[in-house]
């Protein structure tokens, strides 16, 4: 089966790491507003995501996926199955439009599981064929959890962005205890990964090409790593966690190299996706890292404002007896 080939495109859309941005300019601004503020504020609870607790021994049952108004017509259902120890999904999707429909920087679809205390766990992502149909197979360890899908700049994001296009559906012949999700789970702004499209980028192509699936995959592979590896170094990633971005750097360049020279797309997509996953984590520790630099910088600023007193000054005088009571008579 074929598919065409985002290649044109997303090269488009990749031709610079320094054009990602994670705010606004001033210039940018009045520009840029429509496209960057989040498009869809979705919490569990404001639009009903149930979480379906799969007790072990209950059999398969069937759960369906329900379009946002992000992508009304999209749809799906899933098989799951509880076994000792872990939970099989057998999931099956329609009508996935491409999901740069939503920025140039969104490449993928990626399925969350959601706890029923609300947070998420990445479970794979969902690469859609040239009939906009795909299907995956899953394993979790949770028992209970709710399931969304979210359109991603790469597969392996560890937290949903807000372009929340599927939540499940409990069917009137699910087999589980319904739990509501309480909590709400932090979705990640649009803003976080939007970047600022060169005007030289032009049209797109007309003509695109067709390629295998296979190929399509690989292709699609070395371009989430190179969003990935953008946005770590966005999060200064190269100052904070240079030997994660580096290694990064390296599996990306190798899966390049194998791409270059048509090796099998499973070697193309393994490296990519260690590049990718690389990535994410140098953004992670290097976020957390500038976290604790700020909270550093705060507590050495208060503790140097003019009339700070240690804490000791603040005790209240000693009402004991003793030599010190006495001396202070």
């Amino acid at each position: 089966m074929n598919r065409i080939a985002v290649v044109s495109m997303i090269g488009v859309a990749l031709c610079g790491a320094r054009g990602w941005s994670q705010g606004k300019t001033a210039n940018d601004e009045s520009a840029s507003k429509d496209r960057i503020a989040p498009i869809y504020n979705v919490t569990v609870i404001d639009h009903g995501v149930d979480a379906v607790n799969y007790r072990y021994r209950s059999g398969p049952t069937k759960i369906d996926f329900r379009g946002t108004v992000l992508l009304s017509d999209a749809k799906g259902e899933a098989t799951v199955e509880s076994h000792r120890g872990r939970t099989q999904i057998d999931a099956k999707f329609e009508n996935l439009l491409a999901p740069a429909r939503f920025g140039r920087e969104y490449l993928t679809y990626v399925l969350w599981a959601l706890s029923p205390e609300g947070a998420p766990r990445n479970l794979g992502e969902i690469v859609a064929d040239s009939s906009n149909r795909a299907k995956m197979s899953v394993t979790t360890e949770l028992a209970a959890f709710g399931m969304i899908v979210t359109a991603e700049p790469y597969s392996t994001v560890q937290q949903p962005s807000d372009v929340v296009t599927l939540e499940n559906r409990v069917r009137p012949d699910t087999v589980g205890k319904i739990e509501p999700i309480q909590a709400k789970y932090e979705l990640l702004p649009r803003s976080h990964y939007t970047w600022q499209v060169p005007e030289a980028a032009g049209p797109e192509p007309a003509n695109r090409r067709k390629v295998s699936m296979d190929r399509y995959e690989a292709i699609l592979a070395v371009y989430q790593a190179q969003n990935a590896i953008g946005i770590a170094r966005v999060a200064e990633a190269d100052k904070y966690a240079p030997s994660a971005l580096a290694k990064a750097e390296r599996s990306l360049a190798e899966a390049q190299r194998l791409q270059a020279r048509k090796a099998n797309t499973r070697l193309v997509v393994q490296n990519a996706h260690e590049a990718a996953q690389t990535a994410e984590d140098a953004r992670v520790i290097s976020e957390q890292r500038k976290r604790d630099e700020e909270l550093s910088a705060l507590r050495n600023r208060t503790e140097a404002r003019p009339g700070s007193a240690p804490a000791t000054s603040r005790r209240e005088p000693q009402t004991t007896s003793g030599p010190e009571s006495t001396a202070h008579k």
